[in-house]
């Protein structure tokens, strides 16, 4: 199993995800502009 984990203040690599209306929004958009917080839950209903 490889560690993906990030450190404190380490620069996370760039992602695209779809928002809740279906459009693409990548976390570079955020660079610079915002605090952003981030949560990935591991489990699905």
């Amino acid at each position: 199993m490889s560690n993906n984990r990030i450190k404190v203040d380490e620069r996370a690599r760039d992602f695209i995800l779809e928002d809740t209306r279906g459009n693409p929004v990548s976390l570079s958009e955020f660079e610079g502009k915002k605090n952003l917080f981030l949560v990935f839950n591991r489990g699905f209903a």
